[in-house]
């Protein structure tokens, strides 16, 4: 468990550490107190919940305020472990209203927001550090950015897209943000990005060459039956232990005389 508050330095200062970052995505008060109690320095509130609570087909349709729900849900769970918020979809574009959100996110519990994007929204990047924000980077997989039936796959194989991910990270880690997640990057690339950026790079689906991992709850704990990422691996079948109990519950109650 952790003694003492995490703080975006505290990720910051694990580069070149040797110590790597394990994070995992809370939606929920119960979720944020047991995993915080196991030492999870770093929880995302992230927009994965649209799929994995929500029931939407993917990311962009979660809205600001199903954010701010589950951001003070987890908020009250009053965690040492530093609380990231996605920036939901569309607010990223327009500085200004980027800015809007993130104060709301912030004001609801957020230590930090997550924002997907590199040089394509460089000005929403450094108003919110000017303000006094702080941000995580997103770049190589970006669902925000794939349009409303997004297509998932490795990122980087191409020559352009791999510059394209390069130019992204060294701006992102040279404008501030406290660390940056790699998602579904080419495992070679997000070796080289690690070694190249200031920051912590912290992967989903991008190798284990980044100087931490993150995953989404629900994948981890096979609480999702329905979808599985290929590059998880299940420490946990929830949902069949879930049914289980259920299923154990209703034959009590129908044999209860």
């Amino acid at each position: 468990m952790n003694s003492t508050k995490i703080t975006p330095d505290w990720i910051r200062h694990r580069k070149n550490s040797g110590e790597k970052i394990a994070a995992l995505t809370v939606v929920d008060y119960p979720t944020a107190k047991i995993v915080d109690e196991a030492g999870l320095p770093l929880l995302l509130v992230g927009d994965s919940l649209g799929m994995v609570v929500l029931g939407y087909e993917n990311t962009t349709k979660v809205s600001l305020d199903d954010m701010l729900h589950h951001v003070r849900a987890v908020a009250r769970a009053k965690v040492k472990a530093l609380v990231v918020a996605d920036m939901p979809y569309g607010w990223n574009r327009n500085p200004n209203q980027a800015l809007y959100c993130a104060q709301k996110l912030c004001d609801a519990g957020a230590e930090a927001v997550k924002v997907e994007g590199g040089t394509e929204i460089a000005a929403t990047v450094e108003l919110l550090l000017a303000k006094g924000i702080q941000v995580m980077g997103h770049i190589g997989l970006m669902p925000q950015f794939l349009g409303e039936t997004p297509r998932y796959r490795k990122q980087g194989l191409r020559e352009e897209e791999k510059k394209k991910i390069i130019d992204d990270a060294l701006f992102l880690s040279k404008a501030g943000v406290f660390s940056i997640v790699l998602e579904a990057v080419e495992d070679q690339l997000a070796e080289e990005i690690t070694k190249r950026v200031e920051v912590p790079t912290i992967g989903i689906g991008s190798g284990k060459f980044c100087d931490g991992q993150i995953r989404v709850f629900h994948d981890l704990m096979g609480l999702f039956p329905w979808f599985r990422p290929k590059f998880v691996q299940p420490k946990l079948n929830l949902a069949l232990l879930i049914k289980e109990a259920a299923t154990a519950y209703k034959k009590e109650v129908q044999e209860a005389t």
